[in-house]
């Protein structure tokens, strides 16, 4: 989950003054609706519940086949953000005061702790813990380093976060997920606690949960060949949905 790219939302007496003053484009005025539909939907349909409790109900016989396989420690690695953590919330009061997001603002909805699980993950993780003792859970966020506490202490609350997982927020702008898979598979750095361990499923909701994609030519063409010859979807990896933000709303860049 990336929180650079937000969408900025009016409330509806605002946003009713613009229309009528001539102050706000049809185009404002579309994108404010759209995302307001977008919050909606995440927020109060059956649809994206069942979407996402599909999507770790179909993962489970994948990781539970593969793991059957394994003789090392192994681990299933998880962004937080829609992935494990709902932030409808947090959108929802942004919206209310007419702005979108911000560093303090979202640092400050992460340290209230109040985030709800997303559909499903908390049988799955569950269900994850009983394969043995090889078996761990990882989760790895775009998160501030500063905000690791919090993180964890709401994923504990949620009965998501067990003694002995491992949570990999962001220390710097140089560290990217990718290096952190690394760690995980390497036992290196601030993972050589948990040692070595193969990485046998991933999710999350956006691209660079998955792998590197940066820049829309990259995307362009994993988008209209790449993607149809990876058989990692719905083997390894495994994508939530999220239609209120993510690095498509910048072509990747």
């Amino acid at each position: 989950m990336n929180h650079l790219i937000r969408t900025r939302v009016l409330s509806p007496l605002l946003l009713a003054v613009l229309i009528l003053s001539g102050g706000c484009q049809p185009a404002e005025k579309k994108q404010n609706e759209n995302h307001a539909a977008h919050l909606r939907w995440v927020s109060k349909s059956i649809e994206y519940a069942a979407s996402c409790r599909q999507v770790y109900e179909m993962a489970w016989p994948r990781v539970k086949r593969a793991a059957e396989s394994q003789i090392q420690n192994w681990t299933v690695v998880l962004d937080v953000d829609e992935t494990v953590l709902n932030n409808v919330q947090y959108e929802v009061e942004r919206a209310a005061v007419d702005s979108g997001f911000t560093p303090a603002s979202w640092s400050a909805w992460v340290r209230r702790e109040e985030a709800s699980p997303i559909p499903g993950v908390a049988d799955f993780l569950q269900r994850v813990r009983t394969l043995g003792p090889l078996a761990h859970v990882a989760f790895i966020t775009n998160r501030r380093f500063e905000n690791e506490e919090a993180t964890t202490d709401n994923l504990r609350k949620l009965g998501l976060f067990h003694e002995g997982d491992a949570v990999l927020t962001k220390k710097d702008d140089a560290d990217k997920k990718a290096d952190r898979r690394q760690c995980l598979e390497e036992g290196t750095g601030r993972c050589a606690e948990f040692g070595p361990m193969k990485i046998i499923a991933l999710f999350g909701d956006n691209i660079r949960d998955f792998m590197q994609m940066r820049g829309s030519e990259k995307a362009k063409a994993y988008l209209e060949q790449g993607l149809a010859d990876d058989d990692n979807w719905g083997r390894k990896y495994f994508i939530l949905p999220n239609p209120i933000y993510g690095s498509w709303q910048r072509d990747y860049k």
